[in-house]
């Protein structure tokens, strides 16, 4: 750790002219390597992002300059003495220089009425100002129904199933082989990506990525996987992560309407959207393997990924129980 500190302390004080007199490394977010410092002129966050596909630090700050100049409160990047807003350490490493935002962050589940309604608005704020946003790369798309199948999942969690049985993990275990069970029974969906609506977004979107103040989000952090998706998906997933009454994996009926309702008034949502977000969710949900990350990392935050899983096993069983009659609900109060 120290040896860290020190290298990132020498490469502000080279490539920006930082003189570091604090550094504490951020223990929120899974993969990333996030730290605060605090210089002699003010506060600054200091990110390297993961090397991964969904990754783009490339694309992020030029996004943040978009969304602030339409009144989105995001990030704010600093130049380094080349006038450049990425950075490269002498380990080839990418990195950004952001501003310090002040506020505080909810973990997952605990948000209150107020945040959990203003998140909801927020996302169709930010959807409608990035509609004519283009040149992000594809999220959830017709490459992924390609190469996410059924089969395809159910070898991942063949492998995490042994993983798991040597770490002696009972409940993965008796997840993944749910998991499995149910992947030799699952109903044949097929999506119209045509007639989603697709387009720029956050790309993870959901309660840590929201800094708050006093009845008030002050920021939308972390744009790194910013990328095309249908925008239900987003919905659906910032919603079950913020939400206190899905903690244990259940949906609140009657709350998760009111939630589109309150985004709906920012962004519209077509018929083919509302009839099909509870099932394009629970597909994705079903064939990704989060087991597979967290075995398949050495990470200092790979729980993450674990509580990531197990959260949504849980919510998986209820959607295969209750799915039908959630979307009977969104058309009923939302059906044009």
């Amino acid at each position: 750790m120290e040896s860290t500190s020190k290298k990132i302390e020498q490469v502000l004080l080279e490539q920006y002219g930082l003189t570091v007199t604090a550094l504490e490394k951020s223990s929120v977010g899974a993969g990333s390597d996030t730290w605060f410092v605090t210089c002699k002129d003010g506060r600054y966050v200091v990110k390297y992002p993961s090397v991964s596909d969904i990754n783009h630090p490339e694309q992020e700050p030029e996004l943040c300059e978009y969304l602030l100049e339409n009144g989105i409160p995001v990030c704010q990047f600093v130049k380094n003495r080349q006038g450049e807003l990425v950075s490269v350490d002498g380990q080839g490493r990418i990195f950004h220089v952001q501003k310090y935002i002040e506020g505080d962050m909810y973990d997952w589940h605990e948000a209150p009425e107020w945040l959990l309604m203003e998140s909801a608005g927020l996302l169709g704020k930010i959807h409608t100002t990035l509609k004519n946003y283009h040149g992000l790369p594809m999220g959830i798309g017709e490459g992924f129904f390609q190469y996410m199948t059924p089969e395809h999942a159910q070898e991942s969690y063949h492998r995490s199933l042994e993983a798991a049985k040597k770490e002696k993990d009972v409940e993965a275990v008796a997840d993944l082989l749910y998991r499995i069970e149910l992947m030799q029974r699952f109903p044949v969906y097929c999506f119209d990506m045509k007639r989603l609506t697709c387009q720029s977004t956050h790309g993870d979107y959901f309660i840590s990525q929201l800094l708050c103040g006093e009845n008030k989000i002050n920021a939308v952090i972390d744009w790194t996987t910013a990328c095309v998706h249908p925008v239900v998906w987003e919905i659906v997933r910032s919603y079950v992560y913020a939400a206190p009454s899905c903690k244990d994996g259940q949906i609140d009926i009657e709350e998760f309407v009111r939630y589109l309702e309150e985004y709906c008034r920012y962004a519209p949502l077509t018929e083919y959207d509302l009839l099909n977000m509870v099932d394009l969710f629970y597909y994705q949900i079903a064939v990704c393997d989060y087991y597979g990350q967290y075995y398949g990392t050495e990470a200092d935050n790979r729980y993450i990924y674990l509580q990531q899983a197990k959260f949504s096993t849980r919510l998986l069983r209820w959607l295969e129980k209750n799915g039908e009659e959630l979307t009977r609900k969104i058309k009923e109060n939302l059906g044009k």
